[in-house]
């Protein structure tokens, strides 16, 4: 047995009947972060004043959600993720990047649309956006439920890919 196969083991044994997923290693806490931009986009269409509170969000890495965060298996948590198995690390990851997109690019169509009065489309847009989002919210909750369910067929802009450049992530984590 590998040093790393017996650091997997310890940690699914850790984190049997806690907020880490045993197979994972990842917690589904750190959907909240992504849930609550949500909420505050959605909230934007009918109230206007609340894009800057949408605004204000930015994306926070995994471990930063957890050291901020209050629950009682955040250490486990960042210390576990290391660990997780790379068939679910990596889709996962690549999801929270496209939410990460997602939601940054919803925010600045928001603030340009803040500018444009009566636009009428601006709330069946936010609307479409805040689907995607919600789609990947939950795709990166099957991955932390351990169930590899493929990735997502395509990126919601017909991208094929979202990707961002080094320089676009050190941007995005100030």
């Amino acid at each position: 047995m590998s040093i790393e196969t017996s650091a997997l083991e310890k940690f699914r044994a850790r984190a049997r009947n806690t907020n880490v997923n045993d197979v994972t290693l990842l917690a589904t806490d750190y959907l909240n972060h992504f849930n609550e931009a949500l909420m505050l986009a959605e909230l934007v269409v009918d109230m206007p004043d609340m894009l800057e509170d949408f605004a204000t969000w930015a994306p926070r890495s995994y471990s930063d959600h957890f050291r901020a965060s209050g629950i009682a298996d955040r250490e486990l948590a960042i210390e576990a993720y290391e660990f997780s198995p790379p068939e679910y690390k990596e889709p996962f990851e690549k999801t929270m990047r496209r939410l990460d997109i997602e939601i940054l690019s919803l925010q600045d169509e928001l603030r340009l649309s803040a500018d444009i009065p009566d636009d009428a489309d601006a709330g069946e847009c936010t609307a479409e956006r805040c689907l995607v989002i919600r789609e990947l919210i939950d795709h990166a909750g099957a991955i932390i439920n351990g169930q590899l369910c493929g990735d997502l067929q395509s990126s919601p802009k017909g991208e094929e890919e979202a990707t961002l450049d080094q320089d676009e992530i050190n941007a995005m984590f100030g």
